[in-house]
């Protein structure tokens, strides 16, 4: 079984037991700003890699972030904790390359998409939450001569959380450990009870 049927099976389960204690349930979604955490040594290593197949040179950008979003479903299981477990979006990160000898343009576009399941921990309008994301990432390959898509990897790392805001509306910043690397968000979300 895949970690994320795990993750999602367990989130239910929960949810099943934590509706006996709890009528607090909620669905979320909102919106995400990444940053992908991409530096110069990272570019550096595409050229070099890009110089060793018989380029010239090569020179790579990037803008290092990408928007993104989240949805999924909480539920309170005593008046300062919830669980919850949703869907999520990373956004795509593109990476601009130019080429000499011969002379070519390369767009990467490197998409993302997980599952998570967290503890959430609120008081006094400011909360703080933890737990697992299982992350699948991607990427496309565009030059002149047509386009490659490959998987780049996937795994299950930590993410945490905090931030503040009502019961409604939420501003926060998350912070996904993705392997050897990281990723961090900004995110604006919107929660609505029933």
């Amino acid at each position: 079984m895949s970690i994320k049927k795990l993750i999602i099976l367990s989130f239910i389960f929960l949810s099943m037991q934590v509706k006996v204690y709890s009528a607090e349930g909620y669905m979320y979604g909102g919106i995400k700003v990444f940053n992908y955490g991409i530096e110069t040594s990272d570019l550096q290593e595409i050229n070099t890699s890009l110089v060793a197949l018989g380029f010239s040179s090569s020179t790579s950008s990037t803008d290092n972030t990408g928007v993104g979003f989240d949805v999924g479903f909480g539920a309170e299981i005593s008046p300062n904790f919830a669980i919850e477990g949703g869907y999520v979006n990373y956004g795509t990160l593109t990476i601009n390359t130019k080429l000499t000898g011969p002379t070519e343009s390369l767009t990467t576009d490197i998409t993302g998409d997980g599952v998570t399941g967290a503890l959430k921990f609120s008081q006094d309008g400011y909360y703080v939450k933890a737990g697992m994301h299982s992350w699948d990432f991607s990427a496309t390959a565009k030059s002149s001569l047509g386009s490659s898509s490959d998987a780049l990897g996937s795994g299950t790392d930590p993410f945490f959380g905090i931030g503040f805001g009502s019961e409604q509306l939420e501003l926060g910043y998350e912070y996904y450990s993705i392997e050897d690397g990281d990723i961090s968000a900004l995110t604006l979300r919107y929660a609505h009870q029933f």
